[in-house]
C-alpha cells in the first residue's frame, strides 16, 4: 500500500533563498508515516494507547531538487519491511508535475 499525503510548502520551512531547509524533507517523512499508519488502520495515538513505540533508529534522505516556497508537493509513504524486531518506511517527496524531489526511508524498533 502507498498513501499519498498532499502538502505546500510553508514559508517557514524554507531560509533565507527560499529553498526548503533540508530538515524539514525529515518532518515531511514523518507525515507521511503517521498517514500511512492511520490509513492502514492503527493511527499512532491507538498504537501508543495501546504500549506500542515505533522508535526511529535511522534517518537516511537524498535530496534531488530544491522545493521553495509555496510549491505543492505530495509525499508517499510506504511500509517496505515488517519484522517480529521492527519495520522499516520508505518515501519519496513529489513536486506537483510528478518530480522527485527527494527519497528515503526510515527504520524503527
Amino acid at each position: 500500500m502507498v498513501v499519498e499525503t498532499h502538502l505546500r510548502v510553508r514559508y517557514s520551512e524554507t531560509d533565507r533563498m527560499g529553498i526548503v531547509y533540508h530538515g524539514n524533507y525529515i518532518v515531511w517523512f514523518e507525515i507521511g508515516r503517521t498517514e500511512y499508519c492511520r490509513a492502514a488502520g492503527m493511527p499512532y495515538r491507538t498504537m501508543e494507547d495501546a504500549g506500542v513505540l515505533i522508535l526511529v533508529t535511522s534517518v537516511a534522505c537524498t535530496f534531488r531538487r530544491s522545493a521553495r516556497y509555496d510549491d505543492a508537493m505530495t509525499v508517499r509513504a510506504r511500509m517496505t519491511e515488517l519484522s517480529a524486531r521492527g519495520c522499516a518506511f520508505g518515501y519519496e517527496i513529489l513536486g506537483s508535475d510528478g518530480t522527485l524531489y527527494a527519497d528515503g526511508e526510515t527504520r524503527h524498533v
